[in-house]
């Protein structure tokens, strides 16, 4: 068992970091379009990991209702973030896609980003990067272990 002073001090500091996280997203968001909000990032999010979808994936994705996502997709594609097609296997659904100016401010945003953990790190030793890459690796493998799935 891990004494309770440590613990607080490890939760104090995994709050700061996500914190520090929510607010690195909310800046990134800001950099993609000045209007995006954090469950719009979201979404783009997702388009940029797998490419197209239909508003029902993510909504499941991100558990939202249907109606809801269909709002964020409404205020993302005015936004000139995204765009909508009929999906060719399905007619009745449409695939959502980000566009090519969201897919620009994604990566010149993430180089960003990174650029800014590169100068934060900068000053740590090989050693250390590694081995806190490790722990994070083996918090996030265990992280969920525990958890039941979203729909049990």
């Amino acid at each position: 068992m891990h004494d309770e002073h440590l613990l607080n001090a490890l939760e104090n500091e995994f709050t700061a970091v996500l914190l520090h996280a929510r607010q690195t997203l909310l800046r990134r968001a800001k950099e993609i379009h000045p209007d995006l909000q954090a469950p719009g990032y979201r979404i783009l999010s997702i388009l940029i990991r797998e490419d197209a979808q239909q508003q029902g994936y993510l909504a499941e994705s991100l558990q939202l209702d249907k109606a809801t996502i269909s709002r964020l997709v409404k205020q993302l594609e005015g936004q000139g973030l995204i765009s909508r097609v009929t999906d060719p296997s399905d007619g009745r659904a449409q695939l959502v896609s980000i566009t090519d100016m969201a897919r620009e401010a994604w990566v010149s945003s993430g180089q960003a980003v990174r650029q800014r953990l590169h100068d934060r790190l900068n000053e740590w030793s090989a050693d250390d990067v590694q081995r806190f890459t490790d722990l994070l690796h083996r918090l996030n493998e265990n992280i969920n272990a525990g958890d039941p799935t979203p729909n049990s």
